[in-house]
């Protein structure tokens, strides 16, 4: 699918860190809407990569979630033993239905 929309439901979001994460304590998307508005969504582990490692957060989206039209900014951000940090951002546009 090439396009999202306001109110879809059950979409999967997968963010690659591009570092293994399969010790993170903690897993979340930090997500900033279009009005500026910021919340968190929890995150699991998302697909094995080729290499045999996750790297991959991933969410599905549920109602409520995509209540804006505009552009979204996410970050991953885990805690792993040893380090706790954000991921580069990722931005994508959410489309009115119809549009």
């Amino acid at each position: 699918m090439s396009k999202y929309y306001v109110g879809d439901v059950g979409t999967e979001i997968l963010v690659d860190t591009g570092s293994p994460i399969d010790t993170a304590q903690t897993m979340q998307l930090l997500v900033k809407k279009p009005s500026g508005k910021e919340v968190t969504w929890p995150a699991t582990l998302g697909p094995m990569n080729a290499q045999g490692e996750y790297t991959t957060l991933k969410y599905i989206t549920v109602e409520g979630d995509w209540d804006e039209p505009g552009f979204y900014t996410l970050q991953a951000y885990v805690v792993l033993p040893a380090w706790a940090g954000r991921g580069d951002s990722v931005k994508f546009k959410l489309e009115n239905p119809f549009k």
